[in-house]
Protein backbone atom coordinates (compact mmCIF):
# COMPACT_ATOMS: atom_id res chain seq x y z
CA UNK A 1 0.00 0.00 0.00
CA UNK A 2 1.46 3.59 -1.15
CA UNK A 3 0.05 6.66 -0.80
CA UNK A 4 1.00 9.88 -3.46
CA UNK A 5 -0.24 13.00 -2.49
CA UNK A 6 0.42 16.79 -3.84
CA UNK A 7 1.12 17.31 0.04
CA UNK A 8 4.74 16.36 0.85
CA UNK A 9 3.99 16.09 4.67
CA UNK A 10 1.44 13.82 4.43
CA UNK A 11 3.07 10.97 1.68
CA UNK A 12 5.94 11.16 3.54
CA UNK A 13 4.33 11.13 7.59
CA UNK A 14 2.58 7.99 5.97
CA UNK A 15 5.60 6.57 4.32
CA UNK A 16 6.88 6.34 7.94
CA UNK A 17 3.90 5.78 9.59
CA UNK A 18 3.79 2.41 7.50
CA UNK A 19 7.48 1.46 8.02
CA UNK A 20 7.25 2.48 11.34
CA UNK A 21 4.36 0.07 12.24
CA UNK A 22 6.77 -2.88 11.06
CA UNK A 23 8.73 -2.22 14.51
CA UNK A 24 6.36 -3.37 16.59
CA UNK A 25 5.53 -6.76 14.90
CA UNK A 26 6.89 -9.22 17.11
CA UNK A 27 4.90 -12.10 15.30
CA UNK A 28 7.09 -15.49 15.53
CA UNK A 29 10.12 -13.77 17.58
CA UNK A 30 11.00 -15.10 21.33
CA UNK A 31 11.56 -12.78 23.54
CA UNK A 32 11.33 -11.16 27.27
CA UNK A 33 7.71 -11.27 29.06
CA UNK A 34 6.92 -9.39 32.19
CA UNK A 35 9.21 -6.90 31.76
CA UNK A 36 7.97 -3.62 33.33
CA UNK A 37 8.55 -0.08 34.32
CA UNK A 38 12.57 0.41 35.22
CA UNK A 39 13.64 -2.84 32.84
CA UNK A 40 12.04 -5.60 36.03
CA UNK A 41 9.91 -8.24 35.57
CA UNK A 42 6.57 -8.41 37.22
CA UNK A 43 4.92 -11.28 38.63
CA UNK A 44 1.96 -13.03 40.58
CA UNK A 45 0.98 -11.26 43.49
CA UNK A 46 3.21 -8.34 43.17
CA UNK A 47 6.64 -10.28 43.13
CA UNK A 48 8.96 -8.16 41.38
CA UNK A 49 12.65 -9.20 40.19
CA UNK A 50 16.17 -7.06 38.89
CA UNK A 51 16.71 -10.60 36.78
CA UNK A 52 14.42 -12.96 34.63
CA UNK A 53 15.02 -16.09 37.30
CA UNK A 54 11.44 -17.48 37.98
CA UNK A 55 9.43 -19.35 34.74
CA UNK A 56 7.42 -16.64 34.56
CA UNK A 57 9.94 -14.31 33.29
CA UNK A 58 11.98 -16.24 31.48
CA UNK A 59 11.48 -15.65 27.50
CA UNK A 60 8.92 -16.92 25.65
CA UNK A 61 8.11 -17.74 22.38
CA UNK A 62 5.58 -15.25 20.79
CA UNK A 63 2.25 -15.86 19.13
CA UNK A 64 0.69 -13.29 16.40
CA UNK A 65 0.74 -9.75 18.01
CA UNK A 66 2.20 -6.57 17.80
CA UNK A 67 2.94 -3.73 20.29
CA UNK A 68 0.09 -1.75 21.79
CA UNK A 69 1.08 0.25 24.83
CA UNK A 70 4.13 2.09 26.29
CA UNK A 71 7.29 0.25 24.60
CA UNK A 72 9.35 -0.35 27.65
CA UNK A 73 6.45 -2.91 28.58
CA UNK A 74 6.36 -6.40 26.51
CA UNK A 75 2.93 -6.34 26.49
CA UNK A 76 -0.66 -5.55 24.74
CA UNK A 77 -3.13 -3.33 26.10
CA UNK A 78 -6.78 -2.87 25.27
CA UNK A 79 -6.98 0.35 25.09
CA UNK A 80 -4.15 0.63 22.30
CA UNK A 81 -5.14 -2.13 20.94
CA UNK A 82 -8.33 -1.08 19.85
CA UNK A 83 -7.28 2.28 18.88
CA UNK A 84 -4.80 0.70 16.56
CA UNK A 85 -6.39 -2.30 14.64
CA UNK A 86 -8.20 -0.29 12.04
CA UNK A 87 -4.18 0.78 11.43
CA UNK A 88 -3.04 -2.61 12.03
CA UNK A 89 -5.43 -4.15 9.50
CA UNK A 90 -4.40 -1.68 6.70
CA UNK A 91 -1.07 -2.51 6.88
CA UNK A 92 -1.67 -6.42 7.07
CA UNK A 93 -1.73 -7.71 10.61
CA UNK A 94 -5.09 -9.35 10.81
CA UNK A 95 -3.85 -12.43 11.71
CA UNK A 96 -2.28 -10.39 14.43
CA UNK A 97 -5.69 -8.55 15.06
CA UNK A 98 -7.62 -11.83 15.53
CA UNK A 99 -4.81 -13.27 17.49
CA UNK A 100 -4.98 -10.19 20.20
CA UNK A 101 -8.62 -9.46 20.38
CA UNK A 102 -9.43 -13.28 20.40
CA UNK A 103 -6.76 -13.44 23.47
CA UNK A 104 -8.59 -10.40 25.73
CA UNK A 105 -12.43 -11.75 25.02
CA UNK A 106 -11.13 -15.43 25.87
CA UNK A 107 -9.53 -14.53 29.48
CA UNK A 108 -12.99 -12.77 30.56
CA UNK A 109 -15.03 -15.23 32.60
CA UNK A 110 -17.13 -14.93 35.48
CA UNK A 111 -14.12 -14.41 37.96
CA UNK A 112 -13.14 -11.34 36.65
CA UNK A 113 -16.40 -9.99 36.62
CA UNK A 114 -16.50 -10.31 32.97
CA UNK A 115 -13.85 -7.96 32.47
CA UNK A 116 -11.58 -8.71 29.62
CA UNK A 117 -8.03 -8.54 31.40
CA UNK A 118 -6.63 -5.35 30.76
CA UNK A 119 -3.20 -6.30 29.28
CA UNK A 120 -0.83 -9.48 27.98
CA UNK A 121 2.27 -10.99 27.35
CA UNK A 122 3.23 -11.80 23.64
CA UNK A 123 3.15 -15.27 24.10
CA UNK A 124 -0.72 -14.90 25.04
CA UNK A 125 -0.13 -14.80 28.54
CA UNK A 126 -1.67 -12.84 31.85
CA UNK A 127 1.06 -9.71 31.59
CA UNK A 128 1.16 -9.60 35.81
CA UNK A 129 2.46 -6.15 36.41
CA UNK A 130 -1.57 -5.16 35.51
CA UNK A 131 -2.72 -8.36 36.57
CA UNK A 132 -1.00 -9.35 39.79
CA UNK A 133 -3.84 -11.65 40.71
CA UNK A 134 -8.10 -11.54 40.09
CA UNK A 135 -8.64 -9.26 43.50
CA UNK A 136 -6.61 -6.20 42.30
CA UNK A 137 -6.32 -5.85 38.52
CA UNK A 138 -6.59 -2.96 36.24
CA UNK A 139 -10.23 -2.26 34.95
CA UNK A 140 -11.87 0.01 33.37
CA UNK A 141 -15.44 -0.12 31.78
CA UNK A 142 -14.70 2.45 28.49
CA UNK A 143 -12.38 -0.76 26.97
CA UNK A 144 -14.82 -3.14 27.73
CA UNK A 145 -17.20 -1.57 25.03
CA UNK A 146 -15.08 -0.95 23.01
CA UNK A 147 -13.34 -4.51 22.28
CA UNK A 148 -17.36 -4.99 21.45
CA UNK A 149 -17.02 -2.03 18.64
CA UNK A 150 -14.10 -3.77 17.71
CA UNK A 151 -15.03 -6.67 17.22
CA UNK A 152 -17.49 -5.29 14.56
CA UNK A 153 -15.05 -2.90 13.05
CA UNK A 154 -12.58 -5.93 12.70
CA UNK A 155 -15.60 -7.78 10.81
CA UNK A 156 -16.20 -5.01 8.32
CA UNK A 157 -12.60 -4.31 7.45
CA UNK A 158 -11.65 -7.58 7.19
CA UNK A 159 -14.72 -10.15 6.25
CA UNK A 160 -13.49 -12.47 8.96
CA UNK A 161 -16.58 -14.42 9.59
CA UNK A 162 -15.24 -15.12 13.12
CA UNK A 163 -15.76 -11.92 14.42
CA UNK A 164 -19.19 -13.28 13.44
CA UNK A 165 -19.97 -16.62 14.61
CA UNK A 166 -16.94 -17.29 16.92
CA UNK A 167 -18.86 -18.44 19.86
CA UNK A 168 -16.33 -17.40 22.61
CA UNK A 169 -16.78 -13.73 20.99
CA UNK A 170 -20.27 -13.55 20.97
CA UNK A 171 -20.53 -15.12 24.12
CA UNK A 172 -18.38 -11.89 25.63
CA UNK A 173 -20.27 -9.68 24.09
CA UNK A 174 -22.97 -11.45 25.30
CA UNK A 175 -22.29 -11.05 28.92
CA UNK A 176 -20.78 -7.42 28.11
CA UNK A 177 -23.90 -6.05 27.22
CA UNK A 178 -26.01 -7.72 29.60
CA UNK A 179 -24.36 -9.15 32.88
CA UNK A 180 -21.61 -6.74 33.10
CA UNK A 181 -23.79 -3.89 32.71
CA UNK A 182 -26.38 -5.36 35.23
CA UNK A 183 -23.83 -6.03 37.75
CA UNK A 184 -22.38 -2.47 37.83
CA UNK A 185 -25.06 -0.44 37.58
CA UNK A 186 -26.15 0.89 40.65
CA UNK A 187 -23.30 -0.20 42.51
CA UNK A 188 -22.20 3.48 44.28
CA UNK A 189 -25.39 5.27 43.45
CA UNK A 190 -29.09 4.73 44.37
CA UNK A 191 -30.30 5.14 41.14
CA UNK A 192 -30.27 2.01 38.52
CA UNK A 193 -29.72 3.78 34.86
CA UNK A 194 -28.42 2.18 32.83
CA UNK A 195 -25.01 2.89 32.95
CA UNK A 196 -21.66 0.71 35.05
CA UNK A 197 -20.11 2.79 37.85
CA UNK A 198 -16.68 2.28 39.04
CA UNK A 199 -15.93 1.63 42.38
CA UNK A 200 -12.00 4.32 42.42
CA UNK A 201 -8.91 4.01 40.84
CA UNK A 202 -8.03 1.19 37.85
CA UNK A 203 -7.56 -1.46 40.50
CA UNK A 204 -10.97 -0.99 41.97
CA UNK A 205 -12.87 -0.33 38.55
CA UNK A 206 -12.53 2.75 36.59
CA UNK A 207 -15.63 4.30 34.74
CA UNK A 208 -13.10 6.26 32.50
CA UNK A 209 -9.61 6.38 30.96
CA UNK A 210 -8.79 9.71 32.39
CA UNK A 211 -6.90 7.86 34.92
CA UNK A 212 -5.66 11.28 35.90
CA UNK A 213 -7.99 13.13 37.53
CA UNK A 214 -10.56 12.05 40.40
CA UNK A 215 -12.12 8.82 40.30
CA UNK A 216 -15.82 9.38 38.61
CA UNK A 217 -18.56 7.08 39.61
CA UNK A 218 -20.07 7.98 35.42
CA UNK A 219 -18.08 9.16 32.98
CA UNK A 220 -18.86 10.20 29.30
CA UNK A 221 -16.21 8.55 28.17
CA UNK A 222 -17.96 4.92 28.88
CA UNK A 223 -21.18 6.15 28.09
CA UNK A 224 -20.02 7.18 24.65
CA UNK A 225 -18.52 3.80 24.40
CA UNK A 226 -21.55 1.64 25.67
CA UNK A 227 -23.90 4.15 23.11
CA UNK A 228 -21.53 2.35 20.10
CA UNK A 229 -21.47 -1.14 21.68
CA UNK A 230 -24.95 -1.17 21.58
CA UNK A 231 -25.33 -0.47 17.72
CA UNK A 232 -22.40 -2.58 17.37
CA UNK A 233 -24.22 -5.29 18.92
CA UNK A 234 -27.06 -4.56 17.53
CA UNK A 235 -25.83 -4.82 13.81
CA UNK A 236 -23.92 -8.28 14.99
CA UNK A 237 -27.23 -9.70 16.24
CA UNK A 238 -28.84 -8.58 12.78
CA UNK A 239 -25.91 -10.74 10.94
CA UNK A 240 -26.43 -13.46 13.01
CA UNK A 241 -30.01 -13.97 12.09
CA UNK A 242 -31.64 -12.49 15.08
CA UNK A 243 -33.17 -8.96 13.88
CA UNK A 244 -35.97 -8.87 16.63
CA UNK A 245 -33.42 -8.15 19.16
CA UNK A 246 -31.47 -6.06 16.89
CA UNK A 247 -34.11 -4.02 16.77
CA UNK A 248 -34.61 -3.89 20.24
CA UNK A 249 -30.73 -2.95 20.73
CA UNK A 250 -31.09 -0.30 18.06
CA UNK A 251 -33.94 1.28 20.11
CA UNK A 252 -31.90 0.56 23.51
CA UNK A 253 -29.15 2.86 22.04
CA UNK A 254 -30.97 5.37 20.43
CA UNK A 255 -33.39 5.65 23.68
CA UNK A 256 -29.52 6.08 25.34
CA UNK A 257 -28.35 8.65 23.56
CA UNK A 258 -32.13 10.81 24.69
CA UNK A 259 -31.27 10.19 28.01
CA UNK A 260 -27.70 11.58 27.68
CA UNK A 261 -28.56 14.97 25.72
CA UNK A 262 -31.17 15.48 27.84
CA UNK A 263 -30.65 14.64 30.89
CA UNK A 264 -27.60 12.91 32.20
CA UNK A 265 -25.29 15.69 30.51
CA UNK A 266 -27.23 18.51 31.75
CA UNK A 267 -25.29 20.86 34.62
CA UNK A 268 -27.19 22.78 36.42
CA UNK A 269 -26.07 26.43 35.98
CA UNK A 270 -23.88 25.74 33.14
CA UNK A 271 -24.33 24.99 29.44
CA UNK A 272 -21.88 22.80 28.73
CA UNK A 273 -21.73 18.98 29.20
CA UNK A 274 -21.50 17.28 32.28
CA UNK A 275 -18.56 14.59 31.50
CA UNK A 276 -18.77 12.78 35.40
CA UNK A 277 -20.64 12.19 38.26
CA UNK A 278 -18.98 11.42 41.47
CA UNK A 279 -19.92 9.35 44.71
CA UNK A 280 -22.13 12.44 45.77
CA UNK A 281 -23.98 12.49 42.56
CA UNK A 282 -22.28 15.81 42.10
CA UNK A 283 -21.99 16.61 38.26
CA UNK A 284 -18.57 17.63 36.75
CA UNK A 285 -18.49 19.93 33.23
CA UNK A 286 -15.31 22.17 33.84
CA UNK A 287 -12.04 21.11 32.01
CA UNK A 288 -9.33 21.69 34.26
CA UNK A 289 -5.35 21.08 34.84
CA UNK A 290 -3.72 21.06 38.05
CA UNK A 291 -0.16 19.63 37.45
CA UNK A 292 -0.31 16.30 36.41
CA UNK A 293 -3.76 16.33 37.11
CA UNK A 294 -6.48 16.89 33.95
CA UNK A 295 -10.59 17.09 34.94
CA UNK A 296 -12.48 16.58 31.49
CA UNK A 297 -9.89 14.97 29.29
CA UNK A 298 -10.67 11.94 27.25
CA UNK A 299 -14.41 11.86 29.22
CA UNK A 300 -15.09 15.10 27.48
CA UNK A 301 -13.41 14.26 23.93
CA UNK A 302 -15.27 10.49 23.46
CA UNK A 303 -18.76 12.08 23.82
CA UNK A 304 -18.76 13.57 20.43
CA UNK A 305 -15.94 10.97 18.87
CA UNK A 306 -18.50 8.08 19.83
CA UNK A 307 -21.24 10.56 18.33
CA UNK A 308 -22.81 10.61 21.72
CA UNK A 309 -23.94 14.16 21.01
CA UNK A 310 -26.54 15.83 19.47
CA UNK A 311 -25.60 17.45 16.60
CA UNK A 312 -26.37 20.95 17.05
CA UNK A 313 -25.23 24.17 18.25
CA UNK A 314 -24.72 23.08 21.81
CA UNK A 315 -22.10 19.73 20.40
CA UNK A 316 -20.16 22.37 18.24
CA UNK A 317 -20.19 24.54 21.05
CA UNK A 318 -18.61 21.05 22.82
CA UNK A 319 -16.30 20.27 19.83
CA UNK A 320 -14.64 24.40 19.89
CA UNK A 321 -14.89 23.58 23.71
CA UNK A 322 -12.15 20.97 23.47
CA UNK A 323 -10.15 22.29 20.66
CA UNK A 324 -9.81 25.43 22.77
CA UNK A 325 -8.57 23.68 25.97
CA UNK A 326 -6.15 20.94 23.88
CA UNK A 327 -4.64 23.88 21.49
CA UNK A 328 -3.82 25.57 24.59
CA UNK A 329 -0.60 23.71 26.56
CA UNK A 330 -1.39 24.95 29.76
CA UNK A 331 -4.81 22.95 29.67
CA UNK A 332 -3.89 20.23 27.27
CA UNK A 333 -3.55 16.73 28.19
CA UNK A 334 0.34 15.67 28.23
CA UNK A 335 0.36 12.03 27.33
CA UNK A 336 0.86 11.94 22.76
CA UNK A 337 -1.60 8.94 23.48
CA UNK A 338 -4.23 11.28 24.15
CA UNK A 339 -3.98 13.33 20.97
CA UNK A 340 -4.02 10.93 18.56
CA UNK A 341 -8.09 10.27 19.51
CA UNK A 342 -8.01 14.47 18.59
CA UNK A 343 -7.92 14.01 14.75
CA UNK A 344 -10.49 11.42 14.66
CA UNK A 345 -12.66 13.00 16.52
CA UNK A 346 -12.91 16.00 14.61
CA UNK A 347 -12.84 13.94 11.53
CA UNK A 348 -16.16 12.08 12.86
CA UNK A 349 -17.41 15.90 13.53
CA UNK A 350 -16.50 16.81 9.86
CA UNK A 351 -14.72 19.33 10.62
CA UNK A 352 -11.22 18.28 8.81
CA UNK A 353 -9.47 21.24 9.26
CA UNK A 354 -8.86 20.96 12.95
CA UNK A 355 -8.27 17.02 12.26
CA UNK A 356 -5.52 18.07 10.09
CA UNK A 357 -3.96 19.94 12.74
CA UNK A 358 -3.74 18.00 15.40
CA UNK A 359 -1.91 14.87 12.53
CA UNK A 360 0.59 17.83 12.05
CA UNK A 361 0.42 18.11 15.40
CA UNK A 362 1.58 14.43 16.13
CA UNK A 363 3.58 13.72 13.88
CA UNK A 364 5.56 16.85 14.67
CA UNK A 365 6.55 15.69 17.79
CA UNK A 366 7.47 12.04 17.12
CA UNK A 367 11.25 12.74 17.37
CA UNK A 368 10.89 14.55 20.71
CA UNK A 369 11.09 12.76 24.07
CA UNK A 370 8.21 10.62 25.58
CA UNK A 371 6.75 12.05 28.58
CA UNK A 372 8.06 8.79 30.02
CA UNK A 373 12.26 8.31 29.37
CA UNK A 374 11.95 4.79 29.63
CA UNK A 375 9.56 4.78 26.22
CA UNK A 376 11.74 6.51 24.60
CA UNK A 377 10.78 9.15 21.45
CA UNK A 378 6.77 9.70 20.83
CA UNK A 379 7.41 8.02 17.80
CA UNK A 380 8.17 5.17 19.34
CA UNK A 381 5.08 5.00 21.49
CA UNK A 382 3.14 2.41 18.84
CA UNK A 383 -0.23 4.77 18.47
CA UNK A 384 1.35 7.48 16.67
CA UNK A 385 1.96 5.43 13.43
CA UNK A 386 -1.01 3.15 13.49
CA UNK A 387 -3.84 5.66 14.11
CA UNK A 388 -1.94 8.07 11.61
CA UNK A 389 -2.35 5.26 9.12
CA UNK A 390 -6.01 5.01 9.86
CA UNK A 391 -6.36 8.80 10.24
CA UNK A 392 -5.48 9.31 6.52
CA UNK A 393 -7.82 5.95 5.22
CA UNK A 394 -10.73 6.40 7.19
CA UNK A 395 -10.15 10.11 8.12
CA UNK A 396 -9.08 12.22 5.44
CA UNK A 397 -10.03 10.09 2.38
CA UNK A 398 -13.58 8.88 4.05
CA UNK A 399 -12.96 5.05 3.43
CA UNK A 400 -15.15 2.79 5.02
CA UNK A 401 -15.46 -1.13 3.88
CA UNK A 402 -17.79 -4.51 4.28
CA UNK A 403 -15.03 -6.62 3.06
CA UNK A 404 -17.73 -9.47 3.19
CA UNK A 405 -19.83 -7.60 0.45
CA UNK A 406 -16.91 -5.91 -1.33
CA UNK A 407 -18.86 -2.59 -0.63
CA UNK A 408 -16.06 0.67 -0.75
CA UNK A 409 -17.56 3.85 0.03
CA UNK A 410 -15.62 7.24 -0.21
CA UNK A 411 -16.50 10.49 1.08
CA UNK A 412 -13.66 12.15 0.85
CA UNK A 413 -12.77 15.15 4.33
CA UNK A 414 -9.85 17.05 2.62
CA UNK A 415 -8.29 20.48 4.51
CA UNK A 416 -7.22 23.30 2.31
CA UNK A 417 -3.96 21.65 2.24
CA UNK A 418 -4.29 18.72 0.55
CA UNK A 419 -5.75 18.93 -3.00
CA UNK A 420 -5.67 14.91 -3.83
CA UNK A 421 -4.62 11.63 -2.10
CA UNK A 422 -3.97 8.37 -4.28
CA UNK A 423 -3.85 4.98 -2.02
CA UNK A 424 -2.53 1.99 -4.50
CA UNK A 425 -2.78 -1.40 -3.85
CA UNK A 426 -5.53 -1.06 -0.90
CA UNK A 427 -7.01 -4.47 -0.18
CA UNK A 428 -10.55 -5.55 0.19
CA UNK A 429 -10.30 -9.33 0.74
CA UNK A 430 -8.48 -10.76 -1.91
CA UNK A 431 -8.81 -7.67 -4.72
CA UNK A 432 -6.77 -4.75 -4.52
CA UNK A 433 -7.79 -1.12 -5.90
CA UNK A 434 -6.18 2.21 -6.61
CA UNK A 435 -8.65 4.72 -4.73
CA UNK A 436 -7.42 8.76 -6.03
CA UNK A 437 -9.79 11.47 -4.08
CA UNK A 438 -9.03 15.49 -5.57
CA UNK A 439 -11.28 18.34 -4.80
CA UNK A 440 -14.25 17.54 -7.25
CA UNK A 441 -13.38 13.64 -8.03
CA UNK A 442 -13.03 10.14 -6.77
CA UNK A 443 -12.01 7.29 -8.65
CA UNK A 444 -11.96 3.45 -7.78
CA UNK A 445 -10.37 0.95 -9.60
CA UNK A 446 -9.15 -2.52 -9.72
CA UNK A 447 -5.58 -3.11 -10.11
Amino acid sequence: MKLESNNELLQNAFEWAVNKTKQFVVTGQTGDVNRGDGGKWYGPDGIVLKKPTAQWAKPKAYKPSYWAGYYDRTAFYIRDFVHQAVGAHLVGLDKENFNMLYTFVSNANEKTGWFAPWAFNFDGSIYYMDTPNYNRFVREITAQFELVETVYKLYLWSGDERYINDEIIFGFITHIMTDFIDCLDGAVLPEKNGIPEGFGDIFKITATYNERGFHAVEAGDSIAALYQAIIAYANILKLRGNSDEAGKQFERAEALKDYFNNDWSVAQGSDKFAYAVDNHGRKHYEWLKKGCEIHGGASLVFIPLKKLAYQGERGNRLLDYIFEKEYDIKTREDNIESLTYLPDLFFANEQPERAWFWMKHIISQKELPHERASQGKNGDYPEISFTFISQVIEGLMGVTVNAATGEISVKPNLPKEISNICIKDFRVGNQLYNIEIGRNSTTINKT
